[in-house]
């Protein structure tokens, strides 16, 4: 049977499991919550609607996509894979992205729920995959002045950038994903400027490098060797500037995972951004409801905080 993804539905600390999510309410004052509010209360999407942008609050949406590719199999036989994963779709102009972890905020590691409660946060998603030393990050990774990697990864293709420092505000975008080896780098450099990744990569407080997913054109020629099938836990940005973070719980391979992004009308997507995979990837939204993004065998796990992860993306509103 495949596994799903579900979030969690927690009301005076019960757990009620509906359909493919399980939610979580979290914690408030008596004083500020009753039982009549309950009825009020409704889901800010339908999990089973597809190929959908729906509204969750303002500038956020919800779009569960769901692609039929082809793969090719023994004897050079193509069959018809199903590739389905969720999609939230924050727009810059009301949220504001940094990067949270144990080095760069001296700290300790904590679930992905606990990153989301102690630092009073709207969404996280694991900001990348880590070195054996379960702390710093695969490729560089910084937050202003403090550095979990401060190492420029040669086959890490991909940088999520955020937080222009302040004589750059308002030139340059707020957040945005760039390429290592994009033609040119107009969006960020002005003419006078070296073009260079690290002219780009010094204008922004918060930068995260991991995998290049796609081409910046929509013939792929790249394939990853890897064929293993897992979670996948990922970033885009589309052609507006918009920021997905995307997580698929279904295991799939990460050819299979491009493929569908490119088949995509939905998400426009121009840009993405490997995060993680397995056990650890994940994806966490709280508005009236928490709602976690886990394969179903994993989320006991999390919610017991035995998963602990040492970098997160996270998003506030403005």
């Amino acid at each position: 049977m495949n596994k799903k993804s579900y979030s969690v539905y927690i009301i005076y600390s019960m757990f009620v499991f509906i359909l493919s999510f399980v939610f979580i309410i979290y914690p408030v004052k008596a004083s500020n919550y009753k039982d009549s509010d309950t009825k009020k209360i409704e889901f800010p999407f339908d999990e089973l609607l597809i190929n959908t942008w729906q509204e969750v609050e303002k500038g956020l949406s919800f779009n569960r996509i769901s692609e039929t590719i082809m793969i090719e199999r023994e004897n050079n036989a193509k069959l018809p894979v199903n590739i389905s994963f969720d999609v939230l779709r924050f727009d810059p102009d009301f949220f504001e992205f940094s990067v949270y972890g144990v080095t760069i905020d001296n700290t300790v590691k904590r679930s992905l729920y606990g990153w989301l409660r102690d630092y009073n946060l709207l969404a996280v998603i694991n900001a990348s995959m880590y070195l054996p030393d379960n702390i710093s990050s695969i490729g560089y990774l910084k937050k202003k002045n403090k550095y979990s990697n401060s190492h420029i990864g040669k086959n890490l293709g991909a940088f999520f950038l955020a937080n222009p420092y302040e004589k750059y505000k308002g030139k340059i975008p707020n957040v945005a994903i760039i390429y290592s080896n994009e033609p040119h780098f107009s969006r960020f450099i002005q003419s006078n400027e070296k073009q260079k990744i690290t002219t780009v990569l010094d204008k922004y407080q918060v930068v995260v490098q991991n995998f290049q997913l796609l081409e910046l054109t929509n013939n792929d020629n790249h394939v990853w060797s890897g064929q293993r099938r897992h979670s996948i836990a990922s970033l885009g940005e589309d052609a507006q500037g918009r920021i997905l973070l995307m997580y698929a719980s279904n295991p799939i391979t990460i050819n299979e995972f491009i493929l569908a992004l490119r088949k995509s009308k939905q998400l426009n997507i121009k840009r993405a951004m490997y995060l993680e995979g397995g056990t650890e990837a994940a994806m966490l939204y709280q508005g009236q409801k928490t709602f976690l993004w886990q394969v179903n065998d994993n989320i006991k796990l999390f919610l017991k905080g035995i998963i602990l992860l040492p970098n997160v993306i996270g998003i506030k509103r403005k």
